[in-house]
């Protein structure tokens, strides 16, 4: 019980509290490589090849894989010719990215203007605070190509949330604080707010349901 209550007091706090939240997530990541426990590398292979099917770039294409853990899916894009990029928040995860892989990789910051044809937001959307998706949807919306598209990826969607057999308790509460992972701070994607978002800043956005029942993918268009 007590344990209990304290995750609930810190669904709170992540979710009232960008900062907060922000040191939550970084204590995790910055203390770990692994970004899938149980992947190998035909399981990365599957990966790649869905995303591959979803984003169907050109070879004149620029990519950006931002949020890209170790570079496992940046470096199948650069090893069948495309011309990617990675950035992670983790120093340790670009440091592989780079030594590993050999990728061009960066800490994420603020992106350069009018760069990429295909932005990949895989797997990692979720671990943004609400209160930080608005400015970071602008700085990607100005990173794009006229018609470049944001592809946001196998994300927890909060309208899915009964997939997971959550019991009474958890789906009242993440419905007031729609937090998914309390340990990294990962949300529940709302579409509604996502979709009002896009098309303030400039987007024509379209969902798709994910290869996992509980996620959703979107993507943004720039228009």
């Amino acid at each position: 019980m007590v344990n209990k209550v304290k995750t609930l007091l810190k669904m709170v706090n992540i979710t009232c509290s960008s900062s907060y939240a922000m040191q939550v997530a970084n204590e995790y990541w910055q203390n770990t490589t692994v970004t899938h426990t149980s992947m190998n590398e035909v399981e990365f292979d599957d990966y790649y090849q869905k995303i591959f099917e979803l984003l169907n770039p050109n070879k004149d294409n620029t990519i950006l894989d931002y949020g890209g853990g170790n570079g496992e899916i940046a470096f199948r894009f650069q090893q069948k010719g495309y011309e990617v990029e990675h950035c992670d928040i983790s120093k340790e995860m670009v440091s592989n990215a780079i030594n590993q892989y050999g990728l061009k990789s960066s800490i994420c910051s603020k992106l350069k203007d009018d760069t990429y044809n295909k932005i990949l937001f895989h797997n990692a959307f979720f671990y943004v605070h609400p209160s930080l998706v608005e400015a970071l949807l602008k700085n990607m919306h100005s990173s794009l190509l006229d018609n470049g598209q944001l592809y946001i990826t196998d994300t927890p969607d909060f309208d899915k949330r009964e997939n997971l057999n959550l019991n009474k308790v958890h789906m009242f509460f993440t419905k007031l604080f729609p937090v998914y992972q309390v340990n990294m701070s990962g949300f529940y994607v709302e579409h509604k707010k996502l979709e009002a978002l896009a098309q303030k800043i400039g987007f024509k956005i379209e969902k798709f349901d994910s290869w996992c029942n509980y996620r959703s993918h979107w993507i943004l268009t720039k228009v």
